[in-house]
């Protein structure tokens, strides 16, 4: 079984994340997330090291130095993902180590199946055309001005509807979403795929909004059921899903 959890990276919904990825009873659990941004989730510093080495990072250099050295769209990105958290009094990421510990507690292994984070945003922004760059700018600004209400809001749509959302950012950003949906849903589902291939009980952590789209590719003798952001953020289905998943657990 091949259970899907659709998450959201500035949500405070680590304690159902832990709870459902714990009852799962994985072999395996995938995040998305890539080796880098791993290790530094989980404190593996001699790991960590040898990433920045291989990224051309100095390593002693302060967390406020190497920022300066990331791609500045990286930047941005993390820094916007880290104001939301912080409104929502949870930090940035907080959902894939919630799922990493849930897995690490039933000796599961854990697969980051993210291509590189750093590598995608500046590679995005390079091919982006100057009228997607300059409203994905002006986005950017409307999102430090409202911040969290302009999150809810979004969230709200998207959940009446996922794929007119996707399409409707497909439309405004299609670089974007060409590099940082499509491709990265290419690559998490051949991942996830190998990893069901190989183990019986799989647990995989991703964004919702790449839920969908990875679901289309998956083979269709593979036995999936999926956990969404919307159930996670409501506190009713939070505790439907908790009675569900105890009473089933890997079944």
């Amino acid at each position: 079984m091949l259970t899907i959890i659709g998450t959201g990276h500035v949500f405070n919904i680590g304690d159902p994340i832990l709870f459902i990825t714990k009852q799962c009873w994985p072999q395996a659990v995938c995040v998305e997330l890539d080796d880098m941004r791993y290790h530094a989730l989980v404190g593996d510093r001699e790991a960590l090291r040898k990433d920045m080495i291989a990224h051309g990072i100095d390593p002693d250099a302060s967390q406020e130095e190497r920022m300066k050295n990331a791609p500045k769209v990286y930047r941005q990105s993390a820094k916007y993902q880290e104001k939301i958290s912080s409104k929502n009094k949870v930090s940035a990421a907080s959902d894939m180590a919630a799922a990493i510990a849930g897995g690490k507690s039933v000796d599961a292994e854990i697969f980051c199946i993210d291509i590189d984070a750093q590598d995608a945003m500046q590679r995005m922004w390079d091919e982006m055309s100057f009228s997607e760059r300059t409203r994905y700018k002006m986005s950017g600004i409307s999102d430090n001005l409202f911040g969290k209400r302009k999150v809810d809001k979004t969230q709200s749509k998207y959940y009446s509807d996922r794929e007119a959302q996707v399409e409707e950012m497909r439309r405004k950003y299609p670089t974007l979403v060409k590099i940082l949906i499509d491709e990265r849903n290419t690559h998490m589902a051949e991942r996830i795929v190998e990893t069901a291939r190989k183990y019986e009980r799989v647990v995989a952590v991703i964004g919702d909004a790449h839920v969908d789209g990875v679901l289309k590719l998956l083979p269709s003798d593979i036995s999936v059921r999926t956990v969404r952001l919307e159930e996670l953020v409501d506190p009713v289905k939070v505790k439907e899903l908790k009675t569900k998943f105890w009473e089933t657990g890997e079944e």
